[in-house]
């Protein structure tokens, strides 16, 4: 188990990590990562109910559908958390299957939250909503190239969040999951034409595949928006 906290706008989150490490199947380390998770968060001054994201690390596409039954299971469909899913080379221990990460509001008590659908509604959230900040599923984009597809995704979070009465520039933290990280520079230039100087924690995070095949990288974020309907 990892963790670690950050502050942002003045309120504290928590980030928790487990594997799947000792079930037999992968729907077994599934439901055995997000119940460590769990137990982290009531241990670590939070709960289950205030998971506003989730990213999944699978090592192939044959895992997906066991995973996404846990979720189903263990998340309610009007609050489940934004996510992202990734496909990886390995995990350590190497019998590991699945990994997740788990960002939630480090408060004991049940927070108000709010999903925002797709239309007509998907698996995943556009976002989820709590008080006054935004968190971003996933998203990849078109193109050829790593710039390309990386300008199309923050094109898209822009639009999400322009849903809220916000804009690309409300974005405080984003994660930029990356097939080939000789693309670093690229990534660079796309950030600081969208931000330039403007305060932004971002990370760039190794994969091996994505959703689509044609998906070179995925991006997901979290935005303060104060004027949230």
């Amino acid at each position: 188990m990892q963790k670690r906290f950050y502050e942002l706008d003045g309120e504290r989150f928590i980030i928790v990590s487990a594997d799947g490490f000792g079930g037999k199947t992968t729907q077994e380390q599934a439901d055995l990562t997000l119940a460590r998770i769990r137990e982290d968060l009531e241990k670590s001054g939070s709960c289950f109910d205030n998971i506003m994201r989730i990213t999944v690390y699978m090592k192939n596409r044959e895992m997906w559908d066991a995973v996404r039954e846990a979720r189903q299971r263990l998340f309610p469909k009007e609050s489940r958390p934004a996510s992202a899913s990734i496909f990886v080379g390995g995990f350590r221990p190497e019998e590991a299957l699945v990994a997740i990460e788990a960002t939630a509001l480090a408060n004991p008590k049940s927070v108000p939250k709010r999903a925002i659908e797709f239309d007509p509604p998907r698996l995943y959230l556009k976002a989820l909503v709590a008080d006054r900040f935004a968190f971003l599923s996933g998203t990849g984009g078109e193109g050829q190239t790593e710039e390309e597809q990386a300008v199309a995704c923050f094109k898209t979070l822009s639009s999400y969040l322009e849903e809220l009465r916000g804009s690309v520039q409300h974005l405080r933290r984003v994660a930029i999951y990356l097939k080939q990280m000789d693309a670093m520079e690229k990534i660079i230039r796309v950030v600081h034409r969208f931000f330039g100087r403007n305060k932004l924690c971002w990370e760039v995070i190794p994969a091996t595949g994505f959703a689509r095949e044609e998906m070179l990288l995925e991006i997901d974020g979290t935005a303060i928006v104060r004027r949230a309907p």
